[in-house]
């Protein structure tokens, strides 16, 4: 961190797989807003790759707020431009109207990466007693997980595939299996991934190509297909395989933000024929099936729930950590799909 107070350090996409660190001025806190100093931040290895690659349609587009159609001619974002959003960081001030948050309290907070948060004080999330605060991080790794659990309407003994066992992948195996699926199935291309999947409650893990995924599932389900298959991983051909793998009139969650293209999407065959439901689940809002007993803030409120329950698990997916300086190379790891990455901290006190 800078000698001086009133400076810090910040992260900057300039340009597609390219970022800098810049030294600029920390402006004071507004009478509703806090300042945050980081302790550390996560590298999403989804959604913030896919900006980070340049491949956000917000790059390109510009998202119209009242009919929620990305149209040409304009973007949202412009290089340079800061990302990041699990930040676990101390609160080190507060403005003048603030009332329900304390100096040195410990809070998640949706901001991006750098040394120093501004925000409004509503926006962050106290972490209260958790025992590790950096697994605080996870909190809106588990909200996304969450919500497609949610999403899903998993039934009381559904057999169940997950396809990519990142950490979401990983996270969303631990809820089926609280939440009484049969069977639950993993897949994933990386040796690591899929020991996790089977520790944390996976009854089979399969390799995408060399186990004929949507052909063995049926073996294991009595020919029937899988009741719900939640597709995390993002590429295009697991789309395609998680159609073929659901089983007749079954459903498909897509969960993530896919930024590649999709020559080998199939909607002649599996998809015309077998009638499966495809579920977009995205973390902004609930399930509006669920009524209106459900919303974020009971979600969130769920979900810091089971960061204490799930708090060794959560500690065992941070596989990279490095300074603010070497971000880049955190980038990098994931970027190039490093088999022995999991989550990747930059860490404000290295």
């Amino acid at each position: 961190m800078s000698a001086n107070p009133r400076s810090t350090r910040s992260l900057y996409f300039t340009g597609p797989r390219d970022l800098e660190i810049r030294e600029e001025p920390l402006r004071e806190p507004g009478p509703d807003e806090i300042v945050l100093a980081a302790i550390v931040s996560g590298i999403s290895a989804g959604t913030e790759l896919n900006v980070f690659r340049g491949l956000a349609p917000q790059w390109r587009q510009h998202m119209d707020p009242e009919t929620r159609l990305f149209l040409d001619g304009g973007s949202d974002w412009t290089w340079p431009a800061r990302y990041g959003y699990a930040m676990v960081g101390r609160v080190e001030r507060i403005g003048a109207a603030v009332t329900d948050r304390r100096e040195g309290e410990i809070v998640f907070a949706y901001a991006p990466h750098g040394a120093h948060a501004v925000m409004p004080a509503r926006a962050v999330v106290p972490l209260g007693d958790l025992a590790d605060p950096e697994t605080g991080i996870f909190f809106a790794n588990l909200n996304t997980a969450y919500n497609g659990v949610l999403d899903a309407h998993i039934p009381l003994g559904a057999d169940v595939v997950v396809s990519g066992l990142g950490v979401i992948g990983q996270m969303v195996v631990r809820f089926l299996k609280r939440n009484g699926a049969r069977t639950i199935i993993g897949v994933d291309g990386i040796d690591l991934r899929r020991d996790l999947a089977k520790a944390g409650g996976a009854d089979h893990v399969l390799v995408p190509g060399a186990d004929k995924v949507a052909e063995t599932v049926r073996t294991l389900t009595g020919g029937r297909g899988a009741d719900v298959v939640v597709e995390v991983s993002g590429a295009a051909p697991a789309l395609n395989e998680a159609i073929r793998t659901a089983g007749y009139n079954g459903t498909v969650v897509a969960m993530s933000w896919y930024g590649g293209t999709f020559e080998s999407l199939s909607l002649s065959g599996e998809f015309h024929h077998n009638r499966p439901r495809i579920i977009s689940s995205q973390v902004g809002n609930v399930n509006p099936f669920l009524g209106p007993l459900w919303s974020t803030g009971r979600r969130g409120a769920i979900v810091r729930e089971f960061m204490d329950a799930y708090a060794g698990d959560l500690k065992g997916f941070v596989t990279h950590r490095v300074p603010l300086a070497d971000a880049a190379r955190g980038y990098r790891l994931l970027d190039q799909g490093s088999p022995e990455v999991m989550q990747v901290l930059i860490d404000y006190r290295l």
